[in-house]
């Protein structure tokens, strides 16, 4: 049933995931008794905001590239997978984190048309730069744009030029900020890269959360895998594109100081673009609708267990 509507691509179905998302806000506020007052419009109806911003940035970015055929699979399970993190609407920073990349990652992956090229890769660079004035770690997210330039655009040895261009730009003018503030610029978190990779064995829920992130992907890649052959050279390119987003993600979590479950937000986007490719290679419709059913109770069980 869940199939017969996602199946196809529908203006109704984005409706549909804006109200989950909704209804994940309004689960969240009863759940920790939240009081509507100036502190919640101010920081947690913003991120409700950005939340659903980010729904239509996934969904222009899945159909405008073709990542998937021409269904709503990608968007419902962005919508799902935002259920694994019920208390995001408390951090803003990371929201804006995994905004900033969707833009970023749009421009990479739209360099196929290969329009604007140094336009893309300034907007690109900018996104990631931005970023990283919440977290320094965010700068490894300039490997997808490197990336990008080795599959569509290496032949023009200015555009390897531009993000690093781009970043200096933006390091000088956050010094030039620090300095006219009289902060210290050496020990400013931005040029700090501490690595943090203690892992706590008593969040089991973190820890679950990694093993269906783990066991999805793996799944979904082992098909991609298999069926690599039959892609065209431009979905080819895409879907590597996707996955290495994934990777870098994983890198992300590893690395960033925020130990919160939080951080595997930006994992979501790649996860939900391989997941969706691998329904559509169920041919047994029930098989898919259970998936779909039980990643809907485990998005909801997430909510109810806060």
């Amino acid at each position: 049933m869940i199939t017969s509507i996602f199946g196809k691509s529908k203006p109704i179905n984005f409706l549909f995931c804006i109200a989950i998302v909704v209804g994940y806000f309004v689960i969240h506020l009863f759940s920790v008794e939240k009081e509507i007052d100036a502190n919640m419009l101010t920081g947690e109806i913003p991120v409700l905001i950005l939340l659903i911003f980010s729904l239509f940035m996934v969904d222009f970015i899945v159909k405008k590239n073709n990542l998937t055929e021409k269904n709503d699979y990608v968007l419902l399970l962005t919508t799902l997978f935002l259920g694994w993190f019920p208390s995001i609407y408390s951090n803003i920073k990371i929201v804006a984190i995994y905004i900033l990349i969707l833009l970023a990652f749009r421009r990479i992956v739209s360099l196929r048309t290969l329009n604007n090229i140094k336009q893309k890769l300034f907007d690109a660079s900018l996104y990631i730069s931005v970023a990283m004035l919440f977290d320094s770690w965010v700068v490894i997210y300039f490997i997808i744009i490197y990336l990008g330039i080795i599959l569509y655009v290496s032949n023009d040895y200015r555009n390897w030029f531009i993000p690093i261009v781009v970043y200096a730009g933006a390091v000088i003018l956050y010094m030039g900020y620090q300095f006219l503030t009289d902060q210290s610029i050496l020990t400013n978190e931005l040029f700090t890269w501490k690595l943090n990779l203690n892992y706590s064995t008593t969040d089991t829920k973190r820890i679950f959360l990694h093993l269906i992130i783990l066991a999805l992907f793996s799944i979904s890649f082992v098909v991609f895998l298999v069926k690599y052959k039959t892609f065209s050279s431009q979905k080819k390119l895409a879907f590597l594109l996707s996955n290495s987003l994934f990777f870098i993600g994983i890198m992300y979590v590893i690395f960033s100081q925020d130990l919160l479950l939080m951080t595997e937000i930006l994992l979501l986007f790649p996860l939900s673009i391989s997941t969706a490719n691998l329904l559509q290679n169920i041919e047994n419709k029930r098989i898919s609708d259970a998936l779909l059913f039980l990643l809907m109770i485990v998005s909801f069980c997430f909510y109810l267990y806060e």
